[in-house]
């Protein structure tokens, strides 16, 4: 039974796998990215006719086309990237999405602010379901100009609200370009002017290798000769610094680049993406409608860490105070107190209960799966990007929000935080 099963679901991903190819054969651009999870986003998201929809993450626009192509309804596609965002003009001048794709210009984050600045007739909330797909794109990675791949050669910079650091805006976008550029710093910058800790904080805090230190004093080291330039000088410092022997994770067999990890932190940092997540989740709820769906697609732990933190407090599996609240601390405080006072077990968990004070509103979301989303070992073998996606999904109930990453932000944009 266990192999007709596999079998019979390999049949059914093969099917989709071609039906995908042949619905983008259609498209007046290049597609290159390709949508994650996609069956299982739109089992999630459930579009309804007559809804209006929002992909926070365009990219190639593999989502938005699917909720498009299969349901009667609107949707509005942000990406910060302005080629994306000129992906989704042409697609919404096609017949068959005019003047139901509204393609919007701006960081993902500022999606409440980009509400009122675009359609200010709007009422809040406005939305039946947003979807996002936190990460980096496969068009992205494989264009060495954006100097985001550590396999390709090109320049240092990493922003993706940039066309490349040798590259300017289009004259017809320039102004919201430039919005996006002001305040904004490249790879190119956190290589050769960060300090020694500042590298080696970022390497650890975004990219969790241990090595960081080393990694960073190598960089420092090699910007005292001449600066770094291109992404094929920084990975071959990196591979030069820690020769590590080249890795597998899970059951894939991507094998690896000891860069991949320094790589992934810069362009975590330069875009502050965590911190971009938690403005746009923060901004769900309150521009989901009652029983409005939000589906994420990470591919890292702290992108997933995030979601799930969020997620979990706004469902009320968790105290909203304990997002600000370290439990481990709380634990060995109660436990040294123990130690000095020699009480017994019951008065010191009476104590912890006291210390952790748990308030509970009434709840924002609902959980729509009882366990984590990912992809089908098909899924996995045809696209090898997928390996380590993750979905979650939550349903907004009529509840106000419970603002567990505190509360909304002002309409402007914050300046680029220092480190």
């Amino acid at each position: 039974m266990l192999g007709l099963a596999a079998a019979t679901a390999r049949v059914q991903w093969n099917s989709s796998r071609w039906q995908w190819r042949a619905a983008f054969s259609t498209m007046p651009y290049n597609v290159i990215h390709k949508p994650v999870l996609l069956e299982q986003v739109l089992e999630q998201l459930a579009p309804k006719a007559g809804g209006t929809y929002c992909d926070l993450t365009f990219g190639d626009g593999g989502y938005t086309k699917a909720i498009l192509d299969r349901y009667d309804c609107k949707v509005v596609a942000v990406d910060q990237d302005p080629i994306a965002y000129e992906k989704a003009l042409q697609m919404a001048s096609m017949e068959t999405y005019r003047g139901r794709l509204f393609p919007w210009l701006g960081r993902f984050g500022q999606i409440h602010s980009l509400v009122k600045k675009h359609k200010p007739d709007w009422s809040v909330p406005c939305f039946d379901g947003i979807v996002m797909d936190i990460g980096v794109s496969s068009g992205q990675l494989e264009t060495a100009s954006r100097g985001f791949s550590y396999k390709l050669d090109g320049p240092l910079d990493m922003r993706m609200f940039s066309r490349g650091r040798d590259a300017g805006p289009n004259p017809e976008h320039q102004t919201a370009e430039a919005e996006l550029l002001e305040r904004s710093i490249s790879a190119y910058e956190v290589v050769n002017y960060f300090s020694r800790d500042q590298i080696a904080d970022i390497i650890y805090q975004y990219g969790g290798d241990r090595v960081s230190r080393k990694i960073a004093s190598a960089i420092v080291d090699a910007r005292q000769h001449a600066p770094i330039n291109s992404t094929a000088e920084l990975a071959a410092i990196v591979n030069k610094a820690c020769p590590q022997p080249r890795w597998q994770r899970g059951d894939d067999d991507m094998v690896r680049n000891s860069a991949a990890r320094t790589f992934q932190a810069i362009r975590i940092f330069v875009n502050d993406e965590l911190g971009e997540l938690r403005s746009a989740l923060r901004a769900t709820e309150y521009l989901l409608k009652p029983q409005g769906r939000l589906a994420v697609v990470t591919f890292h732990s702290l992108e997933d860490k995030i979601v799930k933190t969020f997620m979990q407090h706004g469902a009320g599996r968790r105290s909203v105070q304990d997002a600000a609240v370290n439990q481990f601390h709380i634990k060995r405080a109660v436990h040294r107190q123990q130690l000095k006072s020699g009480r017994r077990r019951g008065q010191v968990d009476e104590m912890l209960h006291q210390q952790q004070q748990p308030v509970i509103g009434e709840p924002s979301f609902t959980l729509c799966t009882k366990h984590v989303i990912q992809p089908s070992l098909e899924e996995r073998e045809e696209n090898s990007r997928s390996r380590s996606a993750k979905l979650r999904a939550v349903e907004r109930t009529a509840a106000p929000p419970l603002e567990p990453f505190g509360a909304l932000s002002t309409d402007k944009i914050e300046p680029r935080r220092a480190f």
